[in-house]
C-alpha cells in the first residue's frame, strides 16, 4: 500500500506561480462531536458544525484536506476548548502552515427555573467559538446568541392600555484573555433585557414575565449599551462585539444596533494591548518545557494538575496560581521569585518592601533603562 501511495502524484504540493496567497483554505460544514465546559456539571457533550483551515502561501498550489479529518480523528473523544490549542499546533505542523484556524458552532443547553412556579426546563442557546493560531499568537473568540424579551418604551409612554413587546436576539462575540463561562455571559445578557425567555411557563409565571417586561422597557439602543457594559465587566473579557436585533411585533421590519470593540469616539477601548516586548507567561512556560524535553503530561503530573489545565496555562487562557508557581520553581530548581515575576505575580514580601519605601523604589525604576529592566526580569 505504501509503495502504491508513493507512486501517486501529489499535485497539492506543486509550486504555484500566480503569486497570490490564500488567507484561509480548508473544510467547513463538518458535523462532529465535541465537549464544552459546563459550569454546573464540568462538561457538556454536544455536536458542532466545524470549520478548519490554514493560511496557504503564494508558492504552494494547495493544501491536504484529508489531514484536517485525520487530526480530528486523532483527538476523537477529547475535542474540547482546552485541546483546541494543541489541535491548532498540530494543524500548523501537519499542513506546514504558519497560521491555523478552528471554528465551531453548537447548541448549548442550560436548565432554567420558572420565576414563580419553579418549573424547570432546558433552554437552548446558539453558541460557538473561533480560535486562530498565527505563529505563537493565539486568539480565542466566544460567540453566544441569547433570545430575550424587549418592551418598547415609546409604546408604553403613548399607550393607555399596554405596550408592544417582541423577541430580541443579542449576539455577542467576545475576545477572551482568560476563561469565561457561557453561563455568565447568558446571565449578564438576560439581566439587561426587559425579561428573560423561558421554555416552560405556568399561568402564574406568564403573569410575572409580562409585568416584569412592562416595568423594564428597553429600546434596542438601551439593550446594546447595557449588555456591552455588562459583558465588559466580566473577568477574562478583552473585547466585545455586540449585535442586537428586535423582531418588531407591530412593524414590517426589525430594529437593529451594533457596537464594535473600539468604535470611533469610544471612552473605552476594550482590547487590552500587551507591550510589544512582553512574552506571555504561558508561552514562556511552554518554550522552557520543550527546551527541557519534558512532555506536557509529564510536567502536569509533576505539578499535580491535569494536562488540560496545563494546556490552558501554556496557551495563555488561564493564569498560573501562586501554589503552582511554587511547585514549578521546586520542580525546575529555579528561584520562585524569578518565576513569579515572569508570571507578573508580585510576592507579598516584595510588595511589603515596595510599600515601605515607594519613593526609593520609584527612584530606582526611573534610573533604569528599559533594556536593563527587561534583562533583569
Amino acid at each position: 500500500m505504501t509503495r502504491i501511495r508513493q507512486n501517486l502524484p501529489d499535485h497539492a504540493s506543486d509550486l504555484d506561480t500566480r503569486e497570490l496567497a490564500i488567507s484561509q483554505v480548508g473544510i467547513r460544514d463538518l458535523r462532529y462531536p465535541i465537549t464544552v465546559w459546563d459550569k454546573a456539571r464540568q462538561s457538556q457533550p454536544t455536536v458542532a458544525d466545524l470549520a478548519l483551515s490554514v493560511h496557504l502561501p503564494a508558492d504552494k498550489k494547495g493544501t491536504h484536506m484529508s489531514r484536517f479529518i485525520e487530526i480530528l480523528e486523532g483527538h476523537r473523544g477529547e475535542i474540547s476548548l482546552h485541546t483546541i490549542p494543541e489541535i491548532l499546533r498540530e494543524i500548523q505542523r501537519r499542513l506546514e502552515s504558519d497560521a491555523a484556524f478552528f471554528e465551531a458552532h453548537f447548541p448549548y443547553f442550560l436548565e432554567r427555573t420558572a420565576p414563580v412556579s419553579g418549573a424547570r426546563s432546558l433552554m437552548e442557546y446558539a453558541c460557538g467559538f473561533r480560535a486562530a493560531l498565527k505563529g505563537e499568537d493565539l486568539r480565542f473568540e466566544l460567540m453566544v446568541d441569547v433570545a430575550v424579551t424587549t418592551l418598547c418604551p415609546c409604546s408604553k409612554a403613548v399607550s393607555e392600555y399596554g405596550a408592544h413587546n417582541q423577541r430580541g436576539h443579542v449576539r455577542a462575540r467576545i475576545t477572551l484573555g482568560d476563561m469565561v463561562w457561557i453561563e455568565d455571559v447568558v446571565d449578564a445578557i438576560e439581566a439587561c433585557a426587559s425579561s428573560p425567555l423561558y421554555a416552560l411557563l405556568k399561568r402564574e409565571d406568564e403573569k410575572w414575565v409580562t409585568e416584569k417586561a412592562y416595568e423594564n422597557p428597553r429600546f434596542v439602543e438601551d439593550l446594546a449599551r447595557d449588555v456591552t457594559i455588562a459583558l465588559r465587566a466580566l473577568q477574562g473579557v478583552e473585547a466585545v462585539h455586540l449585535e442586537v436585533e428586535n423582531l418588531e411585533s407591530i412593524h414590517n421590519h426589525s430594529a437593529w444596533a451594533v457596537i464594535d470593540p473600539c468604535e470611533v469616539g469610544s471612552q473605552r477601548c476594550t482590547k487590552i494591548q500587551r507591550p510589544p516586548d512582553a512574552e506571555p507567561f504561558g508561552t514562556w512556560l511552554r518554550k522552557m518545557r520543550e527546551a527541557r524535553h519534558e512532555s506536557q503530561r509529564g510536567l502536569a503530573n509533576a505539578l499535580e494538575i491535569s494536562p488540560s489545565v496545563l494546556s490552558r496555562i501554556e496557551t495563555n487562557l488561564r493564569p498560573a496560581q501562586d501554589d503552582l508557581l511554587h511547585r514549578l520553581a521546586k520542580h525546575w530548581a529555579i528561584d520562585h521569585l524569578q518565576i513569579a515575576l515572569r508570571a507578573r505575580a508580585l510576592p507579598p514580601h516584595c510588595l511589603d518592601r515596595i510599600q515601605a519605601d515607594p519613593e526609593g523604589f520609584l527612584a530606582w525604576v526611573n534610573a533604569q533603562s528599559p533594556e536593563s529592566l527587561t534583562a533583569q526580569t
